[in-house]
C-alpha cells in the first residue's frame, strides 16, 4: 500500500467484473509484487449515460476487455493516490480521457490533471465532492458522491479479507496522526456505502463503521 502500484515486469490481470450496485462496477486481483488485493471501481451517477469514473485502475483480461466498459467510455480516471498509478496508462491508450491525481502524488504518467493544492480543495468533477486526507499516502484523496451515498477511499482504510475494516497503518503513512484527524472531518459527512482500493466494500451504515475506527 506505501510502494508504487504502478505495473511492473509482471502486471495484475483481473478475470471477473461485479456489480456491487446500480451502476457501480468492481474488479479486483491478489498482486503477489505487492502482497495485497487490488481493486478498481467504475462509478456512474444516477440518471447520466456511459461508464463513469474509472478509480485506480488496474487491466482486465483480453475476455472482458471484449465487452467492457458495458455502457460506454469512461468519463475520466481517477487516481486517489501517488502510489495507484497502476495500469492508467493501459487505459489511457484504450480511452483518451482525462486523468485526475492531486498534485501531491507526483504521478509519473504525461498529461495527468491537477485539482488545485490546499485544505478544501474543489472537486473538478461534476456531482462529487472531493476529500482531500493529508497524512496518508502522497496525494491521498476519497471521493464523495451524494447522489449514491458513496465514498471511494484509496489507501486511507482498506478491508482486507481475513482482516476488520482498519486505518492504513501508521507505517505506510506519511503522517499518521494528521490522516486520523483528515478522517475525523469526515464524519459530518454520512454516506451508507463505501468502496477501497484494497479490500471489499462496505455496503450500509459505512460511515458509521469507519467513524467507530476513530
Amino acid at each position: 500500500m506505501s510502494h508504487d502500484e504502478a505495473s511492473q515486469s509482471a502486471p495484475v490481470i483481473a478475470s471477473s467484473v461485479e456489480t456491487v450496485l446500480p451502476g457501480v462496477l468492481r474488479w479486483s486481483v491478489f498482486s503477489p509484487a505487492h502482497k495485497v488485493e487490488l481493486c478498481s471501481h467504475a462509478v456512474r451517477m444516477p440518471g447520466t449515460r456511459g461508464t463513469g469514473l474509472v478509480f485506480d485502475p488496474i487491466s482486465l483480461s483480453a475476455e472482458i476487455w471484449d465487452w467492457f466498459p458495458p455502457d460506454g467510455p469512461p468519463d475520466a480516471l481517477v487516481l486517489s493516490n501517488g502510489n495507484h498509478e497502476r495500469d492508467a496508462a493501459v487505459w489511457r491508450a484504450l480511452f483518451p480521457v482525462p486523468v485526475w491525481a492531486a498534485p501531491e502524488a507526483r504521478i509519473n504518467l504525461s498529461g495527468v490533471s491537477h485539482w488545485a493544492s490546499g485544505d478544501s480543495p474543489s472537486s473538478p468533477i461534476p456531482g462529487w465532492n472531493l476529500l482531500p486526507l493529508p497524512g496518508g499516502a502522497p496525494g491521498e484523496s476519497a471521493w464523495h458522491c451524494p447522489a449514491l451515498s458513496l465514498v471511494v477511499f484509496g489507501d486511507a482504510v482498506v478491508n482486507l479479507a481475513g482482516r476488520t475494516l482498519e486505518l492504513l497503518p501508521d507505517n505506510y503513512c506519511t503522517d499518521p496522526a494528521r490522516l486520523r484527524r483528515s478522517l475525523r472531518a469526515m464524519r459530518a459527512i454520512p454516506f451508507e456505502n463505501a468502496l477501497f482500493a484494497h479490500g471489499t466494500p462496505l455496503i450500509g451504515s459505512a460511515s458509521r463503521r469507519i467513524a467507530e475506527l476513530l
